[in-house]
């Protein structure tokens, strides 16, 4: 299914201290439970060695439908998932090379 359009995102998170399970808790909600119209796939992984620290790499059929759904969810509940943050999640919009 991958194609020239398709984009992979990497979406990194960072929990307050004392409230890593309700962040690793909203990350996990918040990617199983919102319809997400063009997304192909989503792993989500915590560091080993940061605990507090949550990475979901995404792919998506284009960067349209990425921007779609990140605008989407700022108008619903991610203001919610945010205060268990120390800071707003991280998104990087990767190409492969080589």
């Amino acid at each position: 299914m991958s194609n020239q359009n398709t984009i992979t995102v990497l979406i990194e998170i960072h929990a307050k201290d004392g409230l890593e399970l309700q962040a690793r808790d909203a990350l996990l909600h918040a990617i199983q439970t919102s319809e997400k119209l063009g997304l192909i796939s989503s792993t989500e992984y915590e560091d080993a060695n940061d605990p507090g620290a949550f990475y979901a790499i995404q792919v998506w059929e284009n960067a349209d439908a990425f921007h779609a759904h990140m605008d989407d969810a700022a108008k619903s509940g991610m203001n919610e998932a945010i205060q268990v943050l120390r800071e707003h999640p991280k998104t990087a919009l990767l190409r492969t090379i080589g």
